[in-house]
C-alpha cells in the first residue's frame, strides 16, 4: 500500500529489528528485511527523515539506534551537498542527451540496460530493478562499480538509469551515490566491487570470480563541479487563512509540517507526468499523489492556467510552497515564481528546519556533517 499510514507503520514495524541494523544491514538477502525500506516513502517526504529519527530516539537509546540514525541521515547530507553544489546537477543533466545518442547503439550500453552482459550477478541485478523498482544499497555500490569500472560506461548513463526505474529514486541521492563510486566525490577514493565481498553479503547467492571484474580500476578524470554556493535566504512568513499551498514530488507532507501549518489555507498539488520516469515509478508516484489528495483535500492542477484559475477562485494572490530541492522537480517548478508574477501572484518559497538546520553543515565529506548532526541530536535531547 502506498500511504502515509503505511510508511508510518513501517517505520513503527521496523524498530523491531534497529538493535540488529549495525550487523546485518550490509545482507542483500530475499525480501530485505533487514533494511527499513522506507526509502520509497522518504524520497517524497511522505515521511521525512526528522520523523524517521524522531521516531527511533523514542524506542531506542542513541547508542542503539546510531547506525540507523546515520543512515537516513545520508539523505540529508546528499541533499545539502547538492543544494551547496547545483552545477554538479545541471552538468549531469546537460550530459545525458549527448552520451545517450553517443552509445545509442553501443552493444555494451544495450547489454547492460537489457541485462544482458553475460555476467549472471550483474543481470540479476537488471531484472530485480526492472521488475521491483529497487535495489539493495549495497548492490547498489555493486552494480555502479560493475557498470563503471568493469563493462566501462559513463556513469551518468547508469545513474540515468537507475533512476529511471528506482520507485525511491532521489536526484541527490542518486547522482552523488554514483559520483562517489567513481571516485567523483571524494577525489581519489573510488568504490571497488570485490568477489569475495559480493558473496559474502548475498550469502553466496552472487558468486562472481576475479575475471568477472576489473579489481584494480582507476578513479574517473575529476570534472568541474563549480563554486559552493550560499543557501537562499527563504520566506518566513506563515501562510494565512486563504492562502494557497502547493504540494510537490519533493514534498508530499507539506500539510503535516509545521513550516506550512496555517489556518485555512487551500492546498493545490502540482501534478506532472513524468516521462523520464519508468511506468512503474509513475504509478507509485500517481499513488502517492492521490493519498496526499485524500488526506488534505487538495486539488490537482497540471499547468499553470489551472493553477491561476483556482486561485482566482478563491481570490487570493499568495502562494505558498516547499521550495523544490535541486533536482528535475526544481527544474521544472522554479520557473513558475516569474510567470506568475506578471500575473500579480507572490509566490514564497521555504525551506524545511530541519534543512535549515543541517544543510549549511554538508561542505565537505559525510563525516564531519554527522559529526555536527549528532552534536545537534545530542544537544536537543
Amino acid at each position: 500500500m502506498t500511504s502515509r499510514a503505511a510508511a508510518q507503520q513501517r517505520l513503527l514495524d521496523f524498530q523491531e529489528r534497529v538493535a540488529s541494523y549495525p550487523d546485518q544491514r550490509n545482507f542483500d538477502r530475499p525480501g530485505h528485511e533487514e533494511v527499513s525500506r522506507l526509502s520509497q516513502w522518504i524520497r517524497y517526504r511522505v515521511v521525512t527523515e526528522e520523523e524517521c529519527v524522531a521516531t527511533t530516539l523514542q524506542y531506542h537509546p542513541f547508542e542503539v539506534a546510531e547506525k540507523f540514525v546515520q543512515e537516513v541521515v545520508w539523505r540529508t547530507y546528499w541533499k545539502g551537498w547538492l543544494e551547496l553544489r547545483p552545477q554538479v546537477w545541471r552538468s549531469y543533466r546537460e550530459s545525458l542527451a549527448d552520451l545517450r545518442e553517443q552509445h545509442a547503439a553501443h552493444k555494451n550500453y544495450s547489454q547492460a540496460i537489457e541485462g544482458r552482459t553475460g555476467l549472471p550477478f550483474f543481470d540479476d541485478w537488471v531484472r530485480e530493478l526492472r521488475s521491483s523498482g529497487y535495489l539493495h544499497n549495497h548492490t547498489r555500490m555493486w552494480f555502479a562499480s560493475v557498470w563503471i569500472f568493469t563493462l566501462q560506461l559513463p556513469w551518468q548513463l547508469g545513474a540515468d538509469f537507475m533512476h529511471h526505474h528506482l520507485l525511491d529514486g532521489d536526484p541527490a541521492s542518486n547522482t552523488l551515490s554514483w559520483r562517489w563510486v567513481g571516485g567523483l566525490h571524494t577525489p581519489g577514493k573510488i568504490y571497488v566491487a570485490r568477489p569475495d565481498n559480493i558473496a559474502r553479503y548475498s550469502d553466496g547467492r552472487w558468486c562472481p570470480t576475479a575475471s568477472d571484474l576489473n579489481l584494480n580500476p582507476r578513479p574517473l578524470v575529476m570534472d568541474d563541479i563549480g563554486a559552493t554556493v550560499p543557501l537562499e535566504l527563504l520566506s518566513k512568513e506563515r501562510p494565512r487563512s486563504g492562502d494557497c499551498v502547493l504540494l510537490h514530488d519533493d514534498d508530499m507532507s507539506a500539510d503535516l509540517s509545521e513550516e506550512l501549518a496555517g489556518k485555512g489555507a487551500w492546498f493545490l498539488q502540482w501534478v506532472t507526468e513524468g516521462s523520464d520516469r519508468s511506468e512503474m515509478v509513475r504509478e507509485h508516484t500517481i499513488r502517492i499523489r492521490q493519498d496526499v489528495r485524500d488526506r488534505t483535500t487538495a486539488l490537482a492542477v497540471k499547468n499553470v492556467g489551472e493553477l491561476l484559475q483556482e486561485m482566482r477562485l478563491r481570490s487570493t494572490n499568495t502562494l505558498h510552497m516547499i521550495q523544490p530541492l535541486c533536482g528535475e522537480v526544481r527544474d521544472e517548478v522554479m520557473g513558475l515564481k516569474d510567470t506568475l508574477a506578471k500575473e500579480g501572484v507572490r509566490v514564497l518559497f521555504h525551506r524545511r528546519a530541519w534543512d535549515e538546520l543541517y544543510f549549511p553543515f554538508a561542505k565537505t565529506g559525510f563525516f564531519p556533517f554527522w559529526t555536527s548532526v549528532k552534536r545537534r541530536l545530542h544537544r536537543e535531547g
